[in-house]
């Protein structure tokens, strides 16, 4: 308030100052303007108008044409018009109401600029720190996906090859003074050395799996589907459409990773004995339902505001960033009696 107050003095101090300089100018050369009084007041008008808006020039018009009438004009002619004073004073006062009116023009034209500017920069720091907020959710679930990954291969992989190292010192140690103790050590070796390889293929084929890529997203989920109902021993129906056929790449694998998700999700926290995963297609849009018959979820972690975010976990958190990025939505219901998510995706938005 304090800026804008010392600006608006400044405005009519700088139009006084220029109607007593055009005054005193005009005054000490009369000589110089007996037939252009007005040339200097005028000057003093356009300057007043460009410098401080529309109040300020109107007063320096109307200053101007009193100064002009009682000072510079004949005494038998003050307060009389004449033919060549109507010109003049019509010529001073049209080139006064144009420049104030450009100036106008230009005042509105540079405040919509200014508003048009703040906009874009809201809108510049609103997309920023929507991407900041985005880089920090991407990073979070990359380290959350390691460390699942992480987890799994210590829980399999290196469990086994920790009892593969003890056989085979065991072998190591018997094969010259008890051959029967080396070869059932060779053989448990054996045995976890293939342990070994169907875990390693198994956390591979999750991280990504080469059917999803070599057939299409229903053969990816015929296995997965599979191989989960084996290790969970929860009963899963998979229902697909006869005539799937391919889809766009990015399609696949964000539904490939949801089920994968929403499946991971119903073992760990539901207690479902059963679990259904659907698809439905049309020319422009995929449907994805998954659902059980468990516990469901607690009512505020089905909320999708930003509030909410840190409490839907990171799993649901990544199917939505997923969902976002395709321009699809996500919609999740939930109830004592089982929970299902349901997601549908535009896929005439992603090129092959």
């Amino acid at each position: 308030m304090v800026t804008v107050s010392r600006r608006g003095y400044a405005r009519y101090l700088a139009t006084i100052l220029s109607l007593v300089a055009a005054f005193s100018l005009t005054w000490s050369a009369r000589s110089l303007f007996q037939d252009a009084f007005y040339s200097l007041f005028l000057v003093a008008v356009m300057f007043s108008s460009w410098f401080g808006g529309l109040t300020p020039g109107l007063i320096a018009v109307l200053f101007s044409v009193l100064a002009l009438d009682i000072y510079f004009a004949p005494p038998q002619l003050s307060r009389v018009l004449t033919p060549d004073d109507f010109i003049h004073l019509g010529t001073f006062l049209l080139a006064a109401g144009l420049v104030n009116h450009l100036n106008r023009a230009r005042m509105t034209a540079e405040s919509a600029l200014r508003e048009s500017h703040d906009r874009l920069q809201m809108r510049v720091e609103e997309r920023t720190a929507d991407l900041e907020r985005l880089s920090g959710q991407l990073l979070r679930l990359q380290d959350e996906e390691r460390r699942r990954t992480a987890r799994m291969l210590h829980e399999t992989v290196a469990q086994s090859l920790a009892a593969l190292k003890m056989d085979l010192a065991v072998v190591q140690r018997s094969r010259k003074t008890n051959g029967i103790g080396a070869d059932k050590a060779l053989g448990e070796a054996m045995s976890l050395a293939d342990t070994c390889i169907r875990g390693v293929r198994t956390v591979s084929y999750l991280l990504h799996p080469p059917l999803l890529d070599e057939t299409g997203l229903a053969s990816a989920l015929q296995w997965y589907v599979a191989g989960f109902e084996q290790r969970s021993a929860i009963n899963t129906t998979l229902d697909l459409p006869e005539t799937i056929g391919r889809l766009p790449r990015q399609i696949e694998t964000t539904v490939f990773r949801i089920i994968q998700e929403c499946l991971t999700n119903i073992h760990r926290h539901s207690n479902s004995p059963t679990a259904q995963v659907g698809i439905r297609t049309t020319d422009q849009m995929v449907i994805v339902e998954v659902s059980d018959e468990g516990r469901g979820m607690p009512p505020h972690n089905i909320r999708t505001n930003a509030a909410a975010t840190a409490l839907l976990g990171v799993g649901i958190m990544g199917m939505q960033e997923r969902v976002k990025q395709l321009g699809g939505r996500m919609e999740i219901e939930s109830s004592d009696h089982g929970t299902t998510v349901r997601v549908v995706l535009p896929h005439t938005r992603v090129t092959t």
